[in-house]
């Protein structure tokens, strides 16, 4: 990888991640999908064919021998050219394997603290490698003793810094829909949770709206289903984990159980 990588000097790349269940690359052609939107959005050549890139995984899952995998695409337009600018032919494209490590226990048992930050991530539709904004803010974070930062603005809940964000009020779960990355793990969790009976709406949810919720909960590759019982010191309806978010968390882990 060069030095003067386009990735690196000015921070032009996509990025995409995935765990394994049962030693299996989850719900890789959704992943594979979503990480060829963002390479088209920012004119990236993916230099690898579909099957090209599913078997370097699987190679990797293997050579690694890991009980359970976490696989990272990163992909940038390569040697900068003139220092702002780059050739489509050349990309910089690797990937990453690394040893999953499931989230602490007392989380899904006793709910997780979140703390909240005015932001809309640019291009929010794609995986694109700015993390700034997260990145500057882990040391409050860690502060605060809070799982993860949930984006907030013009008076919407979005989504949080590495996880998609949900919120039960009258029975209906609900998520943001707009100016949010459609996570994986999210779009699983709708789907089951539908399948399901539950009732599931996917719009725009006001910062009113998040103070009088009854529940609420992440979802994310890494974290999975994460249940969340305070926010900014405030607490989510009884700050205890609810019921329609046990049974989600219950619907995913049986659907993983069996992938």
């Amino acid at each position: 990888m060069s030095v003067y990588d386009i990735g690196l000097l000015r921070g032009y790349g996509i990025y995409e991640a995935m765990t394994t269940h049962n030693k299996k690359p989850f719900m890789f052609a959704d992943h594979l999908e979503r990480f060829k939107k963002s390479a088209i959005f920012l004119d990236l050549k993916v230099p690898f064919s579909d099957a090209e890139i599913e078997e370097a995984v699987h190679d990797l899952i293997r050579a690694n021998g890991f009980k359970e995998t976490n696989i990272k695409f990163i992909l940038t337009g390569g040697a900068a050219l003139g220092g702002i600018d780059y050739d489509r032919d050349f990309p910089t494209f690797y990937i990453l394997a690394e040893e999953f490590s499931a989230i602490p226990e007392k989380y899904l048992t006793d709910g997780a603290t979140l703390i909240s930050h005015e932001h809309q991530r640019q291009y929010p539709q794609y995986k694109t490698t700015n993390y700034i904004t997260a990145v500057m803010l882990q040391k409050t974070r860690k502060e605060k003793n809070a799982l993860e930062v949930l984006y907030t603005s013009q008076g919407k809940v979005l989504e949080c810094s590495t996880s998609n964000f949900f919120i039960v009020k009258d029975g209906k779960i609900i998520t943001a829909k707009e100016n949010v990355l459609l996570g994986i793990t999210r779009k699983v969790v709708i789907d089951l949770a539908r399948k399901a009976g539950l009732n599931v709406e996917e719009r725009d949810i006001s910062v009113q709206e998040l103070r009088s919720a009854d529940e609420a909960f992440l979802t994310a590759s890494f974290k999975e289903v994460v249940p969340v019982v305070s926010i900014d010191g405030a607490l989510v309806g009884s700050g205890r984990v609810g019921e329609k978010t046990k049974k989600v968390l219950d619907l995913f882990q049986k659907f993983t159980a069996s992938y």
